[in-house]
């Protein structure tokens, strides 16, 4: 391939995803870092990328900064982490992952005693900096400024080696086949997140209840334990959560 196909390449898995990192775009064209990051600078200098920590956004999406992004749906959300709140328990050890919904969850935490929580977002350390009634332990990796979170093979591996009671998971799209996201490294933490926990709780305002493919997969139901939303979903979803013995909570 040559170097002008490659990046034009680039722009558009860059656009899909809204965040890709230079080991994927390295493994994907089979070619050295040091080209990927030759591609990402010229891209970058024709105004068409912004390069980032490991990777790059594309320039041409306005992508709203993680204090917008709370703002939206805050009700529902807030309804959300409140039920949820109500499922955690003295001596839990829970994952939190990089949400708007886990960020409303976390001020519930705050007020608990002797709860471990184990994140990769910031915004949740910078809510729980001054969490002394509890533990709370950083999953280290490369910075998504985007989602401001870590991701990437050092978060992964550390997930790897711990095992906790719950995991409270907020994907972008839900599908009867299971739980999906727009960015690969996001799902492949929840992924591990899932992997690693004895309980899945999913936490999902009524948007994301979708039939539009969100390209990358988290999990199937088979994992979930429980479904806290704030509308009752589709027929179809209320039957797949009957059938798989999952329970579903609409937060009022």
């Amino acid at each position: 391939m040559y170097a002008s196909q490659r990046r034009k390449e680039i722009i558009k898995m860059t656009r899909e995803r809204s965040y890709i990192s230079v080991a994927e775009l390295r493994k994907f064209f089979d070619v050295s870092e040091v080209t990927i990051r030759s591609d990402l600078r010229m891209l970058e200098a024709e105004g068409k990328i912004e390069r980032n920590y490991g990777g790059a956004t594309i320039k041409d999406i306005a992508i709203p900064p993680f204090s917008e992004v709370t703002m939206l749906l805050n009700d529902a959300k807030k309804s959300i982490a409140r039920t949820a709140a109500e499922l955690i328990h003295q001596g839990d050890s829970l994952f939190l992952d990089a949400s708007t919904t886990t960020l409303l969850l976390s001020e519930y935490v705050a007020e608990m005693d002797n709860v471990t929580v184990i994140s990769n977002s910031i915004p949740i350390f910078d809510q729980l900096k001054e969490y002394s009634r509890g533990t709370l332990i950083s999953i280290p990796g490369a910075l998504n400024p985007i989602t401001q979170s870590f991701v990437g093979p050092l978060a992964e591996q550390m997930i790897d080696n711990l095992r906790v009671s719950k995991a409270f998971i907020a994907p972008k799209g839900i599908l009867p086949e299971g739980l999906r996201d727009h960015i690969m490294l996001e799902a492949a933490i929840r992924k591990k997140m899932i992997e690693s926990a004895d309980e899945v709780i999913v936490l999902a305002d009524h948007s994301k209840f979708t039939t539009q493919q969100t390209i990358f997969s988290i999990a199937s139901f088979d994992v979930v334990s429980t479904v806290v939303t704030d509308r009752n979903p589709d027929p179809v979803f209320q039957e797949l959560f009957q059938a798989k013995g999952i329970k579903l909570l609409v937060a009022e």
